[in-house]
């Protein structure tokens, strides 16, 4: 026999304001975590273009850079997080394309060991426009529909730039993915504090 499992007031009530929030279009995001990704991104990629074009040296890859930088977009992240007054349904999607997008970028990374790192930076854009197309699609947000169009253009361009100059594709997608949206997210989390 099955049972309904009923709603403790605390539970509906947490309901009630995430579906009120979804309503509103309430979000909580300065935006400051993308920025700090976005940035990270566009660096590794340019110092990794002049490292393997010999325009300078470096005593390691500079994406082992994007470790520590890890630590502190998560902690962002988290401190955003703890401060939203409910968590909609779409920012728990949201959030759940990105992990997928940071899992799958990971076992990409295996490319690399398999001697072909080029081949993996293509693959990571592709998950890039994949990432990207279900965030706007589920926010609603067009930008993020057309960039991901613009990083799948710039993953079928990297298939033939199979050299260093695919970092500079990562970097453009950087500034277009993570960059631009982080201070337009900015811009809006800052007026709707004043608004």
């Amino acid at each position: 026999m099955e049972q309904e499992k009923q709603l403790t007031e605390a539970e509906s009530l947490k309901l009630i304001s995430r579906t009120i929030y979804e309503a509103k279009g309430y979000f909580h995001e300065t935006g400051i975590a993308v920025i700090v990704y976005g940035f990270s991104i566009l660096i590794c990629s340019v110092l990794t273009y002049l490292l393997e074009t010999g325009i300078i040296t470096f005593p390691f890859n500079p994406f082992y850079l994007f470790i520590p930088v890890f630590f502190i977009q998560t902690a962002i992240q988290v401190r955003e997080e703890k401060k939203k007054k409910a968590k909609t349904f779409t920012d728990e999607a949201i959030d759940f394309v990105w992990t997928g997008f940071f899992l799958a970028v990971l076992v990409s990374f295996t490319a690399i060991f398999a001697g072909i790192n080029y081949m993996a930076i293509s693959i990571i854009l592709i998950l890039t426009g994949f990432a990207t197309f279900l965030t706007g699609m589920l926010s609603k947000f067009r930008y993020h529909t057309i960039c991901a169009f613009v990083c799948w253009i710039l993953a079928s361009i990297s298939f033939f730039m199979q050299n260093a100059n695919i970092y500079l594709l990562l970097a453009a997608t950087a500034i277009i993915v993570w960059i631009i949206p982080g201070f337009i997210l900015n811009a809006v989390f800052k007026k709707q504090q004043h608004g």
